[in-house]
């Protein structure tokens, strides 16, 4: 019997307080396309993965929660060359976490850094070789 549960992660919604400033930031900094924009929503994508929704709300709700009086993003992003993507987001001004390296995985060290979009939103940047293996992603 086929699993009704879907498979794919398509979309993933973010509040904003003002829609430019955000598609603004989200091409500028990560490398967004906009799909569409008006001025109550964006639809914005990246090569590959989920859709990114943007929609404006009264109220600023950053999307992030705490463990142990710690901050956790809810977004991850990889890339191939942390170092360089780093690199590049401070000559662009972009305010940044310093790279952190965690341990040895069999293809490589897993390193990330963090960054906050205009609306408080803490977002991961992550260069984890593992997690591009199929075993890993469990297919």
């Amino acid at each position: 019997m086929e699993s009704r549960i879907s498979t794919e992660i398509v979309q993933i919604y973010l509040p904003v307080a003002d829609i430019r400033r955000s598609v603004h930031w989200y091409v500028y900094t990560l490398g967004y396309q906009v799909i569409w924009e008006d001025a109550e929503s964006a639809n914005l994508k990246l090569s590959a993965g989920p859709l990114l929704f943007l929609k404006k709300t009264s109220t600023n709700q950053p999307i992030r929660f705490t463990s142990n009086n710690e901050n956790y993003p809810v977004l991850s992003f990889k890339t191939s060359d942390i170092e360089a993507l780093h690199k590049e987001l401070l000559s662009k001004n972009i305010p940044v976490g310093g790279i952190v390296k965690y341990g040895d995985g069999k293809n490589g060290p897993y390193k990330e850094f963090i960054l906050c979009d205009p609306d408080g939103h803490q977002l991961e940047i992550n260069s984890y070789p593992d997690l591009a293996l199929p075993k890993f992603r469990g297919y």
